[in-house]
Parts: structure tokens; sequence; C-alpha cells
């Protein structure tokens, strides 16, 4: 599959996902994500990021952003949920997290994949039951893609890879929605069931795992390929990620 390049220090596209403490719709009313809208545009004049695609959904939200800082994305992330934070509990005349947790992201670095993870974010509300068609809802990307609505979009690094906005456009509606995508409502069971795959279909245990440096490369890999981190592989590993990092080195 083609691959994107990807430095370290200068990152590339990420797909963000944020929701709220304990499940709670925190962008449940029209004006709360108009509000979460307005604020990403205008912590985006002040943070170099480009913002590819975008969701709100009731209890969380989708962003894919391009940045040739990693650092900025953190940056970014962490100015416009702080600011929505102090607005929600100011509206709500409440105390406390608004967030689950900072944010979950999930580095991009195949070129269909890129543009499956736009499709399958415009379709958010879709699956949810919230509207027939894509273009129906008024709180994604979608319509500033295919209808011309500008508001925050960038679209430059998209063209760089695609060549032109036609063949983007092109790739989007024959996308695959379906793929495995980061998910904060599954993520934690899907990577169990995960698991519990390799460890039937190669008749292991985590025991036997733990103790065989190729058998955790070999894990390690599958994991990789389905998109989970090695964090998550630690824990149920009960390695030190240090330690697994260095094992996978």
């Amino acid at each position: 599959m083609p691959r994107l390049p990807r430095n370290i220090h200068k990152a590339g596209f990420f797909h963000i996902m944020v929701q709220g403490i304990n499940k709670s719709y925190i962008f449940q009313t029209e004006m709360q994500k108009k509000e979460y809208i307005k604020l990403m545009k205008e912590c985006n004049k002040k943070i170099d990021i480009k913002i590819i695609a975008y969701c709100i959904m009731d209890n969380h939200s989708h962003i894919m952003i391009y940045s040739e800082n990693i650092t900025n994305i953190s940056s970014y992330m962490k100015s416009l949920n702080t600011r929505y934070g102090i607005y929600y509990n100011k509206t709500n005349d409440r105390i406390g997290f608004v967030f689950r947790n900072r944010f979950q992201s999930q580095y991009i670095d195949d070129k269909n994949y890129l543009i499956n993870c736009i499709k399958y974010i415009h379709m958010n509300p879709v699956k949810a039951g919230k509207t027939l068609k894509e273009e129906d809802y008024k709180y994604s990307s979608y319509n500033e893609y295919f209808k011309n609505k500008k508001f925050i979009l960038n679209k430059e690094p998209l063209i760089k890879i695609f060549i032109d906005k036609k063949s983007i456009l092109k790739r989007i509606e024959t996308a695959n929605d379906k793929i495995e995508v980061m998910d904060i409502e599954r993520d934690e069971e899907n990577f169990k069931i995960a698991i519990q795959e390799y460890l039937r279909k190669n008749k292991l245990n985590l025991g036997e795992i733990k103790n065989n440096k190729n058998k955790i490369i070999e894990i390690a890999e599958y994991l990789k390929n389905k998109r989970y981190k090695q964090v998550q592989l630690a824990k149920i590993l009960e390695i030190n990620p240090k330690t697994l990092s260095r094992i996978l080195k």
C-alpha cells in the first residue's frame, strides 16, 4: 500500500478524537456544536495546524489535522478543549472536567486509509441515524468539500498528494467507510477482541507471549497492522512501555 513520508518531529496527518467525560453529551445543542467549530477556527489562527476534516457529534468529535510540527497538535487541542471547557461550564453553571481525557490521536501513514478516514468521519451522523445523507449534517466538513462552503478547511496537504481537488472529491465519494478507524466508544472492546483472535489463531496465552521476545514482536506487528498502539499492548502484557519500545527496536 502507498505510504506517506513521516518524520518524528515533522508530523503529518492525524485523526483526533475527543469525548465528553462519562460520555456526557457536551455537544448536544446546535449552539454548543457551533461554538466548538468557532473555537476550532479561532485556535487555528494562533497555532499553525491545518484542519483536513471534522465532525462534531453529540458526545464526541472527530478532527483530522495535518501539521509540520507534532507539538503544534498538542498545543492546538489543549487550547481548543480548554476554551470550550470554560464555555461549557459557564453556560451550564458547573465546574470540573468536561472531556474524558485530553484527546486520542491516530497517526495516518497510508494514502488510501487517509481518504477512507475522511469518509468515515463524514459518515458518523449517517451511521448514528441523525441524517440520511452526509450532506444533510451541518456540523461536519462534508459540505466544505462538496458544496464549496468555506470555513476552516485547508486542502493544501491533500492536493500535494492527490494532485487536484477533483481527484480528492472522487476518491472521498468512492472511499470505504467501513474500515477499522479509531473510535473511543469501541476501541478498548475491539482491542481485546483482536488480542483474543491472535491468541486463538496461534494457540497461545498471554504468559507465553510475555516471556518470548519473538512472540512479542509478532503480536506487536499484528496489532500495528490493525492500527492499535504499543501502549495498549504494553498494558495488557503488563510490560513497561519503554521496555516494550526497546524490544521492538
